[in-house]
Protein backbone atom coordinates (compact mmCIF):
# COMPACT_ATOMS: atom_id res chain seq x y z
CA UNK A 1 0.00 0.00 0.00
CA UNK A 2 1.21 3.48 -0.87
CA UNK A 3 -0.19 6.68 0.64
CA UNK A 4 0.21 10.18 -0.82
CA UNK A 5 -0.93 13.52 0.64
CA UNK A 6 -2.53 16.46 -1.23
CA UNK A 7 -2.35 14.46 -4.43
CA UNK A 8 -3.57 15.73 -7.82
CA UNK A 9 -6.19 13.38 -9.27
CA UNK A 10 -6.09 12.80 -13.01
CA UNK A 11 -9.61 12.70 -14.47
CA UNK A 12 -11.17 12.72 -17.92
CA UNK A 13 -12.84 16.14 -17.40
CA UNK A 14 -9.44 17.68 -16.60
CA UNK A 15 -10.86 19.30 -13.48
CA UNK A 16 -7.97 20.53 -11.34
CA UNK A 17 -8.74 18.33 -8.36
CA UNK A 18 -6.69 17.28 -5.35
CA UNK A 19 -7.35 14.80 -2.56
CA UNK A 20 -6.27 14.97 1.06
CA UNK A 21 -5.04 11.39 0.70
CA UNK A 22 -4.47 9.16 -2.32
CA UNK A 23 -3.97 5.45 -1.65
CA UNK A 24 -2.81 2.73 -4.04
CA UNK A 25 -3.57 -0.92 -3.21
CA UNK A 26 -1.55 -3.64 -4.95
CA UNK A 27 -2.43 -6.88 -3.18
CA UNK A 28 -5.22 -8.44 -1.11
CA UNK A 29 -2.85 -8.22 1.86
CA UNK A 30 -3.02 -4.40 1.56
CA UNK A 31 -6.70 -4.35 2.48
CA UNK A 32 -6.05 -5.04 6.15
CA UNK A 33 -3.57 -2.14 6.33
CA UNK A 34 -6.06 0.04 4.49
CA UNK A 35 -8.81 -0.81 6.97
CA UNK A 36 -6.55 0.24 9.87
CA UNK A 37 -5.69 3.48 8.06
CA UNK A 38 -9.30 4.53 7.46
CA UNK A 39 -10.30 3.67 11.04
CA UNK A 40 -7.66 6.13 12.21
CA UNK A 41 -8.44 8.91 9.71
CA UNK A 42 -12.27 8.78 9.75
CA UNK A 43 -12.78 10.80 6.55
CA UNK A 44 -14.84 10.14 3.37
CA UNK A 45 -13.59 7.48 0.96
CA UNK A 46 -13.81 7.36 -2.83
CA UNK A 47 -12.75 4.41 -5.01
CA UNK A 48 -11.61 5.27 -8.55
CA UNK A 49 -10.43 3.45 -11.64
CA UNK A 50 -9.42 5.76 -14.48
CA UNK A 51 -11.81 8.54 -13.33
CA UNK A 52 -13.65 8.60 -16.66
CA UNK A 53 -17.17 8.61 -15.22
CA UNK A 54 -16.97 10.94 -12.23
CA UNK A 55 -17.16 14.69 -11.69
CA UNK A 56 -14.65 15.62 -9.01
CA UNK A 57 -14.61 18.65 -6.69
CA UNK A 58 -11.63 21.00 -6.67
CA UNK A 59 -10.56 19.43 -3.37
CA UNK A 60 -11.69 16.10 -1.96
CA UNK A 61 -11.29 16.24 1.79
CA UNK A 62 -10.93 12.51 2.18
CA UNK A 63 -9.21 9.40 0.83
CA UNK A 64 -9.20 8.51 -2.84
CA UNK A 65 -8.36 4.85 -3.37
CA UNK A 66 -7.00 3.28 -6.54
CA UNK A 67 -6.78 -0.54 -6.56
CA UNK A 68 -4.02 -1.78 -8.86
CA UNK A 69 -4.76 -5.41 -9.75
CA UNK A 70 -3.58 -6.59 -13.16
CA UNK A 71 -4.14 -10.36 -13.21
CA UNK A 72 -5.59 -12.06 -16.29
CA UNK A 73 -6.11 -15.78 -15.64
CA UNK A 74 -8.12 -18.26 -17.71
CA UNK A 75 -10.00 -21.07 -16.00
CA UNK A 76 -10.72 -23.61 -18.73
CA UNK A 77 -12.81 -25.83 -16.47
CA UNK A 78 -15.15 -23.02 -15.40
CA UNK A 79 -15.12 -21.31 -18.82
CA UNK A 80 -14.19 -18.02 -17.17
CA UNK A 81 -11.34 -15.54 -17.07
CA UNK A 82 -10.35 -13.71 -13.86
CA UNK A 83 -9.49 -10.10 -14.65
CA UNK A 84 -7.90 -7.53 -12.37
CA UNK A 85 -9.94 -4.40 -11.77
CA UNK A 86 -7.28 -1.93 -12.88
CA UNK A 87 -6.87 -3.32 -16.42
CA UNK A 88 -8.02 -0.87 -19.07
CA UNK A 89 -11.42 -1.91 -20.40
CA UNK A 90 -10.64 -1.65 -24.12
CA UNK A 91 -7.35 -3.52 -23.68
CA UNK A 92 -9.32 -6.26 -21.94
CA UNK A 93 -11.80 -6.42 -24.87
CA UNK A 94 -8.91 -6.75 -27.33
CA UNK A 95 -7.43 -9.54 -25.20
CA UNK A 96 -10.70 -11.45 -25.35
CA UNK A 97 -10.85 -10.99 -29.11
CA UNK A 98 -7.26 -12.25 -29.45
CA UNK A 99 -8.38 -15.41 -27.64
CA UNK A 100 -11.32 -15.88 -30.07
CA UNK A 101 -13.97 -15.14 -27.42
CA UNK A 102 -17.19 -13.65 -28.79
CA UNK A 103 -19.48 -11.25 -26.93
CA UNK A 104 -17.16 -8.41 -25.93
CA UNK A 105 -16.57 -6.73 -29.29
CA UNK A 106 -19.64 -4.45 -29.08
CA UNK A 107 -18.18 -2.89 -25.93
CA UNK A 108 -14.98 -1.80 -27.65
CA UNK A 109 -13.42 1.61 -26.93
CA UNK A 110 -15.48 2.37 -23.81
CA UNK A 111 -13.19 4.47 -21.57
CA UNK A 112 -12.34 3.32 -18.08
CA UNK A 113 -11.17 0.27 -16.18
CA UNK A 114 -12.50 -3.26 -15.83
CA UNK A 115 -13.37 -2.64 -12.18
CA UNK A 116 -15.69 0.24 -13.04
CA UNK A 117 -17.64 -1.75 -15.63
CA UNK A 118 -20.16 -3.51 -13.34
CA UNK A 119 -20.87 -0.42 -11.22
CA UNK A 120 -22.60 1.40 -14.08
CA UNK A 121 -23.41 -1.83 -15.91
CA UNK A 122 -21.75 -0.31 -18.96
CA UNK A 123 -23.39 -1.01 -22.29
CA UNK A 124 -23.28 -0.10 -25.95
CA UNK A 125 -24.70 -1.21 -29.28
CA UNK A 126 -26.95 -3.94 -27.96
CA UNK A 127 -24.70 -5.43 -25.29
CA UNK A 128 -24.32 -4.80 -21.55
CA UNK A 129 -21.48 -5.99 -19.36
CA UNK A 130 -24.02 -7.77 -17.15
CA UNK A 131 -24.45 -10.22 -20.08
CA UNK A 132 -20.81 -11.25 -19.63
CA UNK A 133 -20.06 -11.27 -15.91
CA UNK A 134 -19.94 -14.50 -13.92
CA UNK A 135 -19.02 -12.98 -10.55
CA UNK A 136 -17.45 -9.93 -8.89
CA UNK A 137 -14.90 -10.09 -6.05
CA UNK A 138 -15.00 -7.18 -3.56
CA UNK A 139 -13.57 -6.04 -0.28
CA UNK A 140 -15.94 -4.29 2.15
CA UNK A 141 -13.66 -1.72 3.73
CA UNK A 142 -16.09 -0.90 6.55
CA UNK A 143 -16.83 -4.47 7.63
CA UNK A 144 -13.28 -5.62 6.78
CA UNK A 145 -14.44 -8.65 4.83
CA UNK A 146 -14.21 -10.15 1.37
CA UNK A 147 -17.40 -10.77 -0.61
CA UNK A 148 -18.06 -12.48 -3.93
CA UNK A 149 -21.23 -11.55 -5.80
CA UNK A 150 -22.61 -13.95 -8.38
CA UNK A 151 -24.21 -12.29 -11.40
CA UNK A 152 -27.72 -12.82 -10.06
CA UNK A 153 -26.76 -11.07 -6.79
CA UNK A 154 -25.47 -7.92 -8.53
CA UNK A 155 -28.97 -6.46 -9.16
CA UNK A 156 -27.99 -5.32 -12.63
CA UNK A 157 -30.34 -2.95 -14.41
CA UNK A 158 -30.01 -0.14 -16.93
CA UNK A 159 -26.76 1.67 -15.94
CA UNK A 160 -27.12 0.46 -12.39
CA UNK A 161 -26.05 -2.29 -9.99
CA UNK A 162 -25.68 -3.21 -6.33
CA UNK A 163 -22.17 -1.69 -6.33
CA UNK A 164 -23.30 1.93 -6.51
CA UNK A 165 -22.81 3.87 -3.28
CA UNK A 166 -21.51 0.86 -1.41
CA UNK A 167 -18.41 0.33 0.73
CA UNK A 168 -16.90 -2.08 -1.80
CA UNK A 169 -13.53 -2.14 -3.52
CA UNK A 170 -13.77 -4.32 -6.62
CA UNK A 171 -10.45 -6.07 -7.18
CA UNK A 172 -11.36 -8.93 -9.54
CA UNK A 173 -14.12 -9.88 -11.98
CA UNK A 174 -14.71 -13.33 -13.46
CA UNK A 175 -16.02 -13.03 -17.01
CA UNK A 176 -17.60 -15.82 -19.04
CA UNK A 177 -15.78 -17.13 -22.10
CA UNK A 178 -18.51 -19.20 -23.78
CA UNK A 179 -21.73 -17.16 -23.57
CA UNK A 180 -22.06 -16.31 -27.26
CA UNK A 181 -21.35 -17.98 -30.57
CA UNK A 182 -22.66 -15.25 -32.87
CA UNK A 183 -22.14 -11.51 -33.23
CA UNK A 184 -24.82 -9.05 -32.13
CA UNK A 185 -25.22 -6.73 -35.11
CA UNK A 186 -28.90 -5.87 -34.64
CA UNK A 187 -28.36 -2.35 -33.29
CA UNK A 188 -29.63 0.12 -35.91
CA UNK A 189 -26.47 2.25 -36.00
CA UNK A 190 -24.37 -0.87 -36.58
CA UNK A 191 -26.69 -2.09 -39.34
CA UNK A 192 -26.53 1.28 -41.09
CA UNK A 193 -22.73 1.27 -40.97
CA UNK A 194 -22.57 -2.25 -42.38
CA UNK A 195 -25.03 -1.44 -45.16
CA UNK A 196 -23.45 1.88 -46.14
CA UNK A 197 -19.97 0.31 -46.26
CA UNK A 198 -21.21 -2.85 -48.03
CA UNK A 199 -19.59 -5.15 -45.50
CA UNK A 200 -19.91 -8.89 -46.12
CA UNK A 201 -21.27 -10.42 -42.91
CA UNK A 202 -20.09 -13.87 -43.97
CA UNK A 203 -16.45 -12.84 -43.78
CA UNK A 204 -16.17 -10.67 -40.66
CA UNK A 205 -14.57 -11.71 -37.39
CA UNK A 206 -14.64 -10.28 -33.84
CA UNK A 207 -11.82 -7.86 -34.55
CA UNK A 208 -13.71 -6.55 -37.59
CA UNK A 209 -16.76 -5.94 -35.40
CA UNK A 210 -14.59 -4.20 -32.81
CA UNK A 211 -13.19 -1.88 -35.47
CA UNK A 212 -16.71 -1.14 -36.73
CA UNK A 213 -17.84 -0.22 -33.22
CA UNK A 214 -14.75 1.94 -32.68
CA UNK A 215 -15.34 3.83 -35.93
CA UNK A 216 -19.01 4.44 -35.05
CA UNK A 217 -18.12 5.65 -31.55
CA UNK A 218 -15.38 7.97 -32.79
CA UNK A 219 -17.85 9.82 -35.01
CA UNK A 220 -20.09 10.84 -32.12
CA UNK A 221 -18.18 10.33 -28.84
CA UNK A 222 -14.93 12.27 -28.34
CA UNK A 223 -11.75 10.68 -27.02
CA UNK A 224 -11.41 12.01 -23.42
CA UNK A 225 -7.64 12.15 -23.87
CA UNK A 226 -8.14 14.78 -26.58
CA UNK A 227 -11.42 16.42 -25.51
CA UNK A 228 -12.26 16.42 -21.77
CA UNK A 229 -15.56 14.60 -21.16
CA UNK A 230 -17.15 11.69 -19.28
CA UNK A 231 -19.09 10.22 -22.19
CA UNK A 232 -22.88 10.39 -22.00
CA UNK A 233 -23.73 12.83 -19.23
CA UNK A 234 -27.42 11.89 -19.14
CA UNK A 235 -29.18 8.53 -19.20
CA UNK A 236 -31.95 7.77 -21.64
CA UNK A 237 -35.27 8.26 -19.85
CA UNK A 238 -37.76 5.50 -19.03
CA UNK A 239 -41.22 7.04 -18.57
CA UNK A 240 -44.90 6.52 -19.26
CA UNK A 241 -45.58 8.19 -22.61
CA UNK A 242 -48.80 9.65 -21.21
CA UNK A 243 -46.89 12.10 -19.00
CA UNK A 244 -44.94 13.69 -21.86
CA UNK A 245 -45.88 17.28 -22.69
CA UNK A 246 -46.68 17.72 -26.38
CA UNK A 247 -47.70 21.38 -26.62
CA UNK A 248 -44.33 22.42 -28.13
CA UNK A 249 -43.17 19.15 -29.70
CA UNK A 250 -45.07 16.02 -30.73
CA UNK A 251 -44.23 12.41 -29.88
CA UNK A 252 -43.19 12.01 -33.51
CA UNK A 253 -40.35 14.47 -32.84
CA UNK A 254 -38.90 12.12 -30.20
CA UNK A 255 -36.94 8.87 -30.35
CA UNK A 256 -38.94 6.26 -28.44
CA UNK A 257 -38.25 2.60 -27.74
CA UNK A 258 -40.61 0.27 -25.90
CA UNK A 259 -39.18 -0.67 -22.49
CA UNK A 260 -42.12 -2.68 -21.15
CA UNK A 261 -45.91 -2.66 -21.27
CA UNK A 262 -46.31 0.53 -19.24
CA UNK A 263 -43.19 2.54 -19.97
CA UNK A 264 -41.01 3.53 -22.90
CA UNK A 265 -37.36 4.52 -23.22
CA UNK A 266 -36.96 8.05 -24.56
CA UNK A 267 -33.79 9.15 -26.35
CA UNK A 268 -32.36 11.93 -24.20
CA UNK A 269 -30.06 13.19 -26.94
CA UNK A 270 -33.08 14.02 -29.09
CA UNK A 271 -34.73 15.88 -26.20
CA UNK A 272 -31.63 18.06 -25.84
CA UNK A 273 -31.32 18.55 -29.60
CA UNK A 274 -34.83 19.94 -29.71
CA UNK A 275 -34.24 22.56 -27.00
CA UNK A 276 -30.63 23.56 -27.79
CA UNK A 277 -31.68 26.98 -29.03
CA UNK A 278 -33.22 27.69 -25.59
CA UNK A 279 -29.97 27.10 -23.70
CA UNK A 280 -27.77 29.86 -22.35
CA UNK A 281 -24.06 29.97 -23.15
CA UNK A 282 -21.73 28.90 -20.36
CA UNK A 283 -18.11 30.03 -20.35
CA UNK A 284 -16.35 26.84 -19.33
CA UNK A 285 -18.60 24.01 -20.52
CA UNK A 286 -20.58 23.23 -23.67
CA UNK A 287 -22.45 20.48 -25.51
CA UNK A 288 -20.31 18.43 -27.90
CA UNK A 289 -21.22 19.31 -31.47
CA UNK A 290 -21.57 15.67 -32.58
CA UNK A 291 -23.53 14.28 -29.61
CA UNK A 292 -25.91 16.16 -27.35
CA UNK A 293 -25.47 13.81 -24.39
CA UNK A 294 -21.79 14.74 -24.11
CA UNK A 295 -20.69 17.79 -22.14
CA UNK A 296 -17.25 19.22 -22.94
CA UNK A 297 -15.17 20.80 -20.19
CA UNK A 298 -12.91 23.69 -21.17
CA UNK A 299 -9.54 24.47 -19.60
CA UNK A 300 -10.78 26.25 -16.48
CA UNK A 301 -13.93 24.20 -15.87
CA UNK A 302 -14.78 23.37 -12.27
CA UNK A 303 -17.26 20.89 -10.86
CA UNK A 304 -19.60 23.80 -10.16
CA UNK A 305 -19.46 24.94 -13.81
CA UNK A 306 -20.35 21.50 -15.08
CA UNK A 307 -23.16 20.89 -12.59
CA UNK A 308 -24.68 24.32 -13.24
CA UNK A 309 -24.78 23.70 -16.98
CA UNK A 310 -26.20 20.19 -16.51
CA UNK A 311 -28.95 21.54 -14.25
CA UNK A 312 -29.74 24.23 -16.82
CA UNK A 313 -30.24 21.50 -19.45
CA UNK A 314 -32.33 19.41 -17.04
CA UNK A 315 -34.59 22.39 -16.28
CA UNK A 316 -35.16 23.22 -19.95
CA UNK A 317 -35.93 19.59 -20.86
CA UNK A 318 -38.40 19.33 -17.98
CA UNK A 319 -40.02 22.63 -18.93
CA UNK A 320 -40.58 21.45 -22.51
CA UNK A 321 -41.36 17.73 -22.06
CA UNK A 322 -42.23 17.11 -18.40
CA UNK A 323 -39.36 14.60 -18.42
CA UNK A 324 -36.60 14.64 -15.78
CA UNK A 325 -33.17 13.85 -17.17
CA UNK A 326 -30.97 11.78 -14.89
CA UNK A 327 -27.22 12.42 -14.69
CA UNK A 328 -25.17 9.33 -15.56
CA UNK A 329 -21.68 10.00 -14.09
CA UNK A 330 -21.17 10.14 -10.35
CA UNK A 331 -21.00 13.66 -8.88
CA UNK A 332 -18.48 13.58 -6.04
CA UNK A 333 -18.98 16.02 -3.19
CA UNK A 334 -16.93 16.50 -0.03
Amino acid sequence: MKIFKNYSIKNSLNIKSKAKYYVELYDKKDFNSFHSFIKKEKVPILIIGEATNIVLPDFYNGIIVKPIFNQFIFNEDQKTVAVGSSINWHEFVLKMIENNIIGYENLSSIPGSVGASPIQNIGAYGREVSDLIESVDCYDYIEDEFITFKNIDCNFSYRNSIFKNKNYIIYNIDFTTNSYNNFNLRYSTVQKFIDSNKIDLNSINAMDVSKIITKIRSKTLPDPIKIPNVGSFFKNCIVNKNIIKTDRFSLDDLIIWNADNDKSKIGSARLIDLIKDQLDNFENVEIYEHHSLVLIAKDNATQEDIIDFARHIIDKVYENFNISLEIEPSIIFN
